[in-house]
């Protein structure tokens, strides 16, 4: 079909020139007022190159309307009966308000209720007062199609940028928890191997099988998702390839990284949202990544309750901050969105003894 529309304002034009010509020269002048004159070359050609400009009104509208305006006032000016030009002149205006700029359309407009208030003050015969009116009131309406049609485009463009916007957000959470958790267990048992490789074989050994099976995880969970974007037709109903069910294996995963970690969380919570259990991993995940990163304990604790309809979850560290650390970045940012996402609360700071992630999210999600 993208291939056959670029035949299309030509036909129009075509067509246009021909019923127009077909006006002209098939009236009798004297029919409509005794003054109008006869069809002559110059009227002729003047309608052939008003009504053929609509074959580009979409490609150069500017140039399509104002050659239209210009045939057709030397048709009108000159005391030939206009005929279907008047019609067609609401298209060309319609094309120029949809396809040219806003101000360009309000210009275009302004000069055809000025060339109707002309022709009609110059006494044109076939334009009386009502005649004039019922152009304008025309054009008017032509106009305002147009500015509606364009108000919608942009609201549905908008739309969809926020839907992009969302979109990339989205994804860029997903990435960061993968990453960011992912590497960090890396960096800090390639630390660890590092420094026991020549004392103790075994431990560093150990630390290279953590090294490759979280590397191996983070690939998984890497593919998976790009699989995700990939495939059509993906409503994002699609379940979420972490949950609550697999804290376990997440707390093993840290462990193996040197933080013990004590972990207290129901089995199955009935009715639990899909987006939602996958937000509460992703929390997990993160706090005990920055632990990890930003804090010099080398113990945390995970709580997962139930409260009512809302799950609550609590990630603790002793504290202090890791000297010489980084704060900030875009994970607790994340968090929080991803919380709102799903309509709950995220808070987290310095309790004085430590610091606390807590998160309170609506088991059946609401988004």
């Amino acid at each position: 079909m993208r291939r056959l529309d670029r035949f299309v304002d030509p036909l129009i034009a075509v067509v246009a020139v021909a019923l127009a010509l077909a006006s002209l020269l098939m009236t009798d002048p004297d029919s409509i007022d005794p003054r109008l004159h006869d069809p002559d070359v110059l009227s002729a050609v003047a309608t052939v190159l008003a009504a053929g400009s609509l074959a580009w009104r979409r490609r150069r509208p500017v140039a399509s309307y104002a050659v239209f305006v210009t045939g057709a006032l030397v048709v009108s000016g000159t005391f030939h009966y206009i005929g279907l030009l008047s019609v067609l002149m609401l298209l060309s205006l319609f094309s120029l308000a949809t396809y040219g700029s806003r101000r360009e359309g309000v210009v275009g407009l302004g000069a055809g209720i000025a060339c109707f208030v002309g022709l009609g003050l110059a006494g044109v015969p076939d334009l009386r007062t009502k005649d004039v009116l019922l152009a304008l009131s025309l054009l008017v309406a032509a106009w305002a199609m147009a500015e509606a049609l364009r108000a919608r485009r942009e609201q549905q463009s908008e739309r969809v940028r926020a839907a992009v916007t969302e979109e990339r957000l989205r994804i860029a959470r997903e990435l960061h928890d993968v990453v960011a958790h992912s590497m960090s267990l890396i960096a800090v048992q390639a630390g660890v191997g590092a420094h026991v490789i020549r004392t103790d074989p075994d431990a560093a050994e150990q630390s290279l099988g953590v090294i490759a099976d979280t590397s191996r995880k983070a690939l998984e969970q890497t593919r998976s998702m790009l699989g995700m974007l990939r495939e059509q037709g993906e409503d994002g109903a699609r379940p979420p390839t972490q949950g609550l069910d697999d804290l376990p294996s997440l707390i093993e995963d840290v462990r193996a990284a040197g933080l013990s970690v004590g972990l207290d969380a129901p089995g199955t919570v009935e009715g639990l949202d899909p987006a939602v259990s996958l937000a509460a991993y992703r929390i997990v995940q993160e706090s005990l990544t920055n632990v990890i990163k930003h804090s010099a304990a080398s113990t945390a604790t995970v709580a997962v309750f139930l409260s009512g309809d809302r799950l609550e979850i609590d990630v603790s560290d002793p504290g202090p901050p890791r000297p010489g650390g980084t704060s900030g970045g875009h994970g607790l940012r994340g968090l929080d969105e991803r919380s709102r996402l799903v309509g709950g609360v995220l808070t987290y700071g310095d309790r004085g003894d430590g610091f606390l992630v807590h998160a309170s999210l609506p088991v059946g999600g609401g988004r």
